[in-house]
């Protein structure tokens, strides 16, 4: 039984919040993960509004690419 929940995820050389994943699309041997991160636009205002801007990252190394899915099963919620 898992103790704690784990949202990050090392995948190469960087680590994903995987709580701000929004999308992963699925080509087979490689996967494309969208993220969703909050910035603040300060140019020409004297409040900052916040933005959403969405990455994407895309992953093909076999055992990355089994890492992602492997966490995926496991923390699926339905």
């Amino acid at each position: 039984m898992r103790q704690r929940p784990y949202a990050f995820l090392r995948v190469g050389s960087r680590w994903i919040n995987m709580t701000m994943v929004t999308d992963i699309e699925d080509h087979g041997e490689r996967l494309t993960i969208y993220m969703a991160s909050d910035m603040a636009r300060l140019a020409g205002a004297k409040d900052p509004s916040p933005i959403d801007v969405a990455r994407r990252v895309s992953v093909e190394a076999p055992e990355e690419v089994e890492k992602i899915r492997r966490w995926l099963l496991l923390h699926d919620e339905d």
